[in-house]
């Protein structure tokens, strides 16, 4: 099957290492034959909002063909770093809170947010939000309570009303359950997490997307990378949503200079295994573009 889209690129003007300029990315996509595709900066608090500032600015200045859309990647955040934020305390403390505050482990609350709202949307023309969970929220101490954090997140983002795509669903749990984030070494990456998680939270978090019109991410390096069984576990999890009637889209989350052909041609063999077709897979806008 051929992917005709990629609806989860990053920019220079994202706030971690990607790299490509927006011209890059327009002429790459028309290169591998792609229908539709959007660039989504991080947005993960307000904090970070001068990056989009700049990342709309360089798009409405390239006169991009209407298939090329403009979107944010938003993270599910500790609602008190969204408060944080918005007071500013942390000015006076001396912090850099571009990825929030991941050093304060105080304990996690229930209480959730995206540094976005309907006035952002409407002032730098977002056409789509994907939303994706990056961290845990807090540091559970048992690997159940890694699982339980992971999904309430993503349920949060999948009933959320500004995200339209659930971006990489259950990505970057083994970092979680091997305590990466607190030791940053790949001793501690725990990827048979992904063994654990309860089929029943699969088929929950497939049902909000459907209940909530949300869409779900095939994400190329999070079902592609790690060890052998995990794009079958990946895949298997799409079929499973598919069975109840989620649609995707696909993004390549690239943050390099340039994508990586060698993973949508290995995607797309993925896609044919598991019995996907262009069917099942959709846009959160109008596919005649802006």
């Amino acid at each position: 099957m051929k992917i005709l889209q990629d609806l989860h690129i990053h920019s220079h003007h994202s706030c971690d290492s990607a790299c490509s300029t927006l011209r890059d990315i327009r002429n790459d996509r028309e290169a591998l034959g792609l229908e539709q595709y959007a660039v989504t900066d991080h947005l993960h608090t307000q904090y970070n909002i001068s990056d989009i500032e700049s990342s709309r600015h360089d798009f409405l200045g390239g006169n991009h063909p209407a298939n090329f859309h403009f979107g944010v990647e938003v993270t599910c955040m500790a609602a008190w770093e969204c408060e944080r934020i918005a007071a500013g305390d942390f000015v006076a403390k001396g912090d850099v809170p571009i990825y929030g505050f991941r050093d304060d482990e105080r304990p996690f609350d229930g209480r959730m947010c995206i540094g976005l709202d309907e006035n952002d949307i409407r002032k730098y023309g977002i056409e789509i939000v994907v939303g994706g969970v990056h961290w845990p929220q807090g540091y559970p101490d048992t690997r159940a309570g890694v699982i339980d954090n992971y999904f309430r997140q993503e349920m949060f983002l999948a009933s959320h009303p500004l995200v339209h795509v659930v971006a990489h669903p259950w990505d970057s749990i083994e970092l979680a359950a091997g305590d990466w984030y607190r030791h940053r070494d790949k001793a501690h990456i725990d990827w048979t997490v992904y063994k654990d998680i309860p089929r029943e939270m699969d088929e929950a978090l497939g049902r909000a997307i459907i209940e909530n019109g949300k869409l779900a991410e095939m994400n190329l390096p999070c079902v592609l990378h790690g060890p052998e069984y995990l794009p079958v576990l990946c895949m298997e999890r799409f079929r499973l949503w598919k069975s109840m009637g989620v649609k995707f889209t696909v993004g390549s989350d690239q943050h390099s200079a340039h994508p990586d052909a060698e993973r949508f041609a290995a995607m797309e063999k993925l896609l044919d295994e598991y019995g996907f077709t262009q069917d099942d897979f959709a846009l959160p806008f109008p596919a005649g573009g802006k």
